[in-house]
């Protein structure tokens, strides 16, 4: 009886690591489909990072693309969490990549308060997404 709760709430663990990433992924692919377009002038989230032009317009329609591409990956993974769960931690690699580039490669265009902020939101994901995974491994193998 112990064994089939702790499974259950495994699940429910990893189905709101999946939807959280979803949903997260859709309102950040929105957002870059919106600045695309022109019709916003944010900074762009998670990084806070403000760009410019036709050029930087059509990178964030690409990177749009696959932000929803990703958003649906996540939730796919929701609807069967324990054999799909491997898709967390993949995200969870990536997002630390993603890290380490702002830092190694591009901290010239960020403000120290942007790469705070923003290393802070994709490592909490990261802990978010690695520890469902880990957790999931333990309690079913």
């Amino acid at each position: 009886m112990m064994g089939e709760v702790g499974s259950k709430d495994n699940v429910v663990v990893l189905k709101t690591a999946f939807l959280i990433g979803a949903v997260a992924d859709g309102l950040i692919a929105i957002e870059w489909f919106l600045i695309s377009l022109g019709l916003v002038d944010l900074p762009v989230h998670p990084s806070f990072f403000v760009g410019s032009g036709q050029d930087f317009q059509y990178v964030m329609s690409i990177g749009g693309l696959f932000m929803m591409g990703w958003a649906f990956l996540l939730y796919w993974g929701s609807v069967r969490p324990i054999e799909r769960r491997g898709i967390l931690l993949i995200t969870a690699v990536m997002l630390f990549i993603a890290i380490l580039t702002d830092y190694v490669i591009f901290s010239h265009l960020f403000l120290a308060q942007q790469i705070v902020l923003g290393s802070s939101v994709k490592l909490s994901l990261v802990i978010l997404f690695a520890g469902s995974y880990w957790h999931s491994k333990r309690v079913h193998g």
